[in-house]
């Protein structure tokens, strides 16, 4: 039992222990992905071998706890940090044996005392013997319910022998079946028609309507079946119709109506049709092609010797119907989904509000206004919930999730977990106070990195520094030829009218010219011209524009088809001698495919098309939405429009401006040109005062886009980091000291280049309005920003740190500027709208840049083991103590900074919808990343793991969970973490290349270490 102790107590158990944990939950994002939400619970998050795991963990945790006297003074600080990951491990216990969520719906002016579990349940009752079971069903873990029933004599087992996700009723005519109507329905608050099976004796709710089929008298839509045709009677004036809406009898309420089959009838806003009545059917389950909300569980029943076997629909988040199924003179319950769950308490609906961006369907935010009603306490409150404002009481906290299509109807999520909740925030704080306080805890290890870094004595040199900047040229498809140039001074004042953006933003015509160009060319400028000039010259010379090839054609297949060698092609090549669109068969054959089934061609089709369309809505002038209306919720018209709010002049105005605008250019009129332009702006700021930005944030949008700062500035960090590093790398050969004034001008280069780095985020918030952190092309620019920043706070004594960060920088800007990534400056969807958020997303990006330079680092010192020889081989080690030192400093600093970030991003998700950790693939992964550098910086203290080489190798291969992390997760997984502004291209054929040079160099460095080592214990020379 000792051994036994000591094995489950020690360090390379934790090692172990750590690493399968991370790879357990990697295994269930990519289980998640392929087979469902429901499959990766079951199989691995929920399951009682991974609490083990953690219980283990926790155990171990413990024990080192006490081994290395964490409690002491000296260590105290380290202790709250260590101590707080099991508080964090209790909290989530609580939370899952005590805890519970799911969501309450109600119409406006109606209450509400329960709420729908989120958790499914199967549920099976004989003869009054009922039996019940939390259950997670999933096409590979369908055995979830066994129950047997014993009454009078007779044997009934039920069990669950297969599942169907996404599954679809299909009603088979039988002798042995029940009477059976199948048809579609349709309400304000639920999207599209509805497809519903209604046996004999069965009753639904939907939409608030009781729905019946021989089942009562008391419902709103009474379905009866007589002598094999089928009345209906409701509870109120209901209207019969043709499918094409003409002609129609109303009937009243109460009368006995016989159904047609194919008729439309409608009871109020709730419309129906039957399609069909089968006297006697009985249901099966069959995969659905479109996909469904409900799924179906087979269950074997058996009854004494008797087998049969019955779909049971559905599923998780939603109540579901009893399917009785006769059993001789008897009837065997079943049930599948949700249930509900009372609260001691009610909600009432006043009213529910949408707001919406100015002129966009977007929703900015959402309310629900409700009466908090509890007769037992006699409290009558009015509360306002909307996004990042929860309802707390009784323990039970409400959420606004979501709402109906009609707007008259409220979603909120419902949380029960006090417990869980307090204890994981508690851990949360003891991490946070635990972590600051390490940092100036002179015994922390961190600490000690940092003496042991000033006690080195910097023995490397830089010899030489070349600088030449060289501005990034712009590219262009091809000379704009004899296009004529529009006045300088004309463009200036065309770039600086406000201009509705395609997601209902408010921006300068400046912004929008740059995205219709980058959307045409994936370029920064059309044949030589800015994107102001650009766009106003395609409205004022459509005709010569289309003879320029500057539309973009990225897939090399459909280039060649299209008869092009280039990646760009004339819109008049599009067209055949009759104006024929010659691609116009093969886009509607691209839109009618399944999406998951086109191809690249396909994909690039669609694209080919939206390009020619944006053409030619710039050519018309219809995509400038330049005119404000007189209700702000409304969409801006845009030249030549039928102003219906404005009459008179202002309405002719409208509908002229852009052709006026057009004759005076190509008459050369300048003044008159800017007069047109200026009376433009007059009447903006006349009709959309209230809409329109400041002037200093239009001057400041502008400045941005034509600054363009991030891609400018990516060639210099990555010119001057791969320059000082190559300088570096000679100069270990050369044994020769550094000149300072060559040191300095370098680091005063880089830093300059920051600076600019910095202005640009700051720029960009302003412009923005919110953290400029939100989708994958910002995430990306402040990654390069954070990596940069801790080269400098790290390396400023050492120059290959710098230089270092400041090529990793550079690769990180040139990511972010690829053709997959949108640059564009975007509204935010309601629930991004949290200071959480931002804290959640700043500091853990900000981790990235640091674990991101420790890999880097880990490279350069595999290479310098790599070239170490006799001759530099004093040298050499220092400057690979030098970065090893480093490398470990910013590895702690990037998982102290990732294992905060996360747990805010988890404090974020609570406060939004009520759950602080709901295993999404982009939390997961965070937490496998935290795990992997847990077991990294932990290297050190197992014997047969640590040395640099093994640290550096190490340090490299984990940033693998990162990079998951970031674009796998982002790009490629399923989850709430999926940026809406991108979309993953294809893997780089580089990147294999890539990771083949990597594997290489730590092969080749560990062997030539393992050399090094053996032979300097020889006492031998090497080479």
């Amino acid at each position: 039992m000792k051994a036994l102790y000591r094995f489950i107590t020690s360090m390379p158990f934790m090692a172990f222990l750590l690493m399968v944990l991370a790879f357990a939950m990697a295994t269930a994002t990519f289980l998640e992905s392929s087979q469902g939400t429901q499959a990766a619970k079951a199989m691995i998050y929920n399951s009682h071998w991974f609490e083990l795991l953690w219980g283990l963990l926790a155990f171990n945790l413990i024990n080192n706890i006490f081994k290395y006297r964490l409690f002491s003074v000296r260590r105290f600080t380290l202790g709250l940090f260590h101590i707080s990951f099991l508080a964090m491990m209790a909290g989530a216990l609580l939370t899952r044996y005590i805890g519970f969520e799911g969501t309450m719906h109600i119409r406006e002016e109606q209450s509400s005392d329960v709420m729908v579990s989120s958790d499914g349940y199967f549920y099976a009752e004989y003869e009054g013997d009922k039996k019940e079971e939390r259950v997670l069903f999933s096409e590979i873990n369908h055995r979830q319910f066994t129950a047997g029933f014993d009454t009078n004599g007779q044997t009934v087992k039920v069990k669950s022998v297969g599942f169907i996700a996404g599954a679809e009723r299909k009603a088979i005519p039988s002798a042995n079946g029940v009477p059976v109507i199948d048809f579609v329905c349709s309400s304000p608050e639920n999207s599209g028609m509805q497809s519903l099976y209604l046996f004999s004796g069965d009753s639904k709710t939907i939409s608030g309507l009781t729905i019946g089929f021989d089942s009562g008298p008391v419902h709103d839509i009474l379905f009866i079946a007589d002598n094999g045709q089928i009345y209906m009677t409701t509870s109120g004036p209901v209207t019969e119709s043709s499918m094409t809406g003409q002609g129609g009898n109303v009937y009243s309420s109460g009368d006995t109506v016989k159904l047609k089959t194919m008729s439309l009838y409608s009871l109020n806003d709730f419309r129906f049709l039957v399609r069909n009545y089968i006297p006697s059917a009985t249901f099966s389950a069959v995969k659905s092609v479109a996909g469904t909300y409900e799924d179906a569980v087979i269950v074997q029943i058996k009854e004494n010797d008797r087998v049969q076997t019955v779909p049971v629909f559905g599923s998780s988040g939603a109540i579901s119907d009893t399917l009785q199924v006769p059993l001789g003179n008897r009837s065997l319950k079943l049930a599948y989904g949700s249930k509900y769950l009372q609260l001691p308490f009610s909600l009432h609906l006043k009213k529910f509000i949408v707001e919406r961006y100015p002129g966009s369907d977007s929703p900015s935010s959402f309310t629900s206004e409700v009466v908090l009603v509890d007769d037992k306490d006699n409290i009558r409150r009015d509360v306002s919930i909307f996004m990042n404002n929860t309802l707390r009481y009784k323990k039970y906290k409400f959420f606004q999730s979501s709402y109906d299509r009609d707007e008259r109807g409220t979603i909120l999520s419902v949380s029960y977990d006090f417990w869980g909740t307090l204890v994981t925030y508690f851990g949360y704080t003891l991490l946070i106070l635990g972590i600051i306080l390490s940092l100036f805890n002179r015994n922390s290890y961190f600490r000690i990195l940092a003496r042991r870094l000033k006690n080195y004595q910097v023995k490397g040199a830089l010899v030489l520094l070349l600088c030449v900047f060289i501005m990034p040229g712009e590219l262009s498809a091809r000379t704009s030829g004899n296009i004529p140039p529009v006045d300088n001074e004309v463009v200036k004042k065309f770039s600086e009218l406000w201009v509705q953006g395609a997601d209902g933003r408010i921006e300068p015509m400046s912004t929008l010219a740059g995205e219709i160009v980058r959307k045409l060319s994936r370029k920064s400028s059309l044949s030589g011209k800015s994107p102001e000039e650009a766009v106003l010259s395609m409205t004022v010379y459509p005709e010569l524009w289309r003879s320029i090839p500057f539309v973009r054609v990225s897939n090399k297949s459909l280039a060649t088809q299209l008869g092009i060698s280039g990646k760009h092609i004339a819109l008049q090549e599009l067209f055949d001698e009759k104006g024929n669109y010659i691609i116009a068969g093969d886009v509607r054959t691209a839109y009618s495919k399944n999406p998951a089934l086109r191809n690249r061609v396909d994909k690039e089709l669609i694209y080919l098309d939206e390009r020619v369309s944006i053409c030619f809505m710039v050519f018309r002038g219809s995509i400038f939405r330049l005119f404000p209306r007189k209700e702000n919720d409304k969409m801006w018209y845009s030249p030549g429009s039928e102003a219906e709010d404005y009459d008179g002049g202002d309405s002719i105005f409208i509908k002229g401006a852009l052709s006026m605008l057009a004759n005076s250019i190509t008459g050369q009129d300048r003044n008159k040109a800017i007069n047109i332009i200026e009376t433009i702006s007059e009447f903006q700021n006349k009709h959309g005062d209230s809409l329109l930005l400041s002037q200093s944030k239009k001057r400041a949008e502008i400045l941005y886009n034509k600054t363009n700062p991030f891609e400018r500035i990516f060639p210099y960090y990555m010119l001057f980091g791969f320059m000082l590093l190559f300088i570096l790398f000679v100069n270990i050969f050369r044994l020769k000291q550094l000149p300072g004034i060559i040191k300095n001008a370098f680091l005063i280069v880089i830093f300059l280049v920051f600076v600019i780095h910095t202005a640009g985020l700051i720029l960009r918030w302003y412009i923005s309005g919110h953290a400029p952190w939100s989708n994958g092309y910002e995430s990306m620019v402040y990654v390069a920003w954070a990596a940069m920043l801790a080269g400098l706070l790290l390396g400023k004594k050492y120059p290959m740190v710098v230089g270092t960060a400041s090529f990793l920088s550079g690769i990180a800007l040139f990511v972010a500027h690829l053709n997959w990534m949108n640059p564009e400056i975007t509204n935010l969807v309601p629930v991004l709208k949290s200071y959480w958020l931002t804290i959640h997303v700043s500091v853990i990006t900000s981790s990235y840049g640091f674990i991101g330079l420790s890999a880097f680092l880990g490279v350069l010192v595999l290479i310098l083991v790599i070239v170490r020889r006799p001759s530099n081989e004093s040298k050499v080690n220092v400057i690979m103590g030098q970065l090893t030192t480093i490398n470990e400093m910013s590895a702690i600093a990037g998982l102290y900074f990732l294992t905060i970030g996360t747990f805010f991003g988890a404090v974020w998700a609570n406060e939004s919808w009520g759950r602080y950790w709901g295993w999404d693939p982009k939390e997961t992964w965070s937490l496998i990343t935290i795990l992997i550098y847990s077991f990294i910086v932990h290297m050190r203290l197992i014997p047969r793991l640590r040395g640099t080489v093994n640290y550096n190798i190490a340090s490299v291969l984990g940033f693998g969970s990162v990079l998951m992390t970031y674009f796998g997760v982002n790009y490629y997984l399923t989850g709430l973490h999926s940026y809406g502004q991108g979309s993953a291209g294809k893997v780089s054929p580089l990147l294999p290349v890539l990771f083949a040079i990597l594997a290489g160099i730590m092969i080749w460095a560990y062997y030539r270490d393992s050399e090094y080592e053996m032979k300097r214990k020889d006492s031998k020379g090497w080479s």
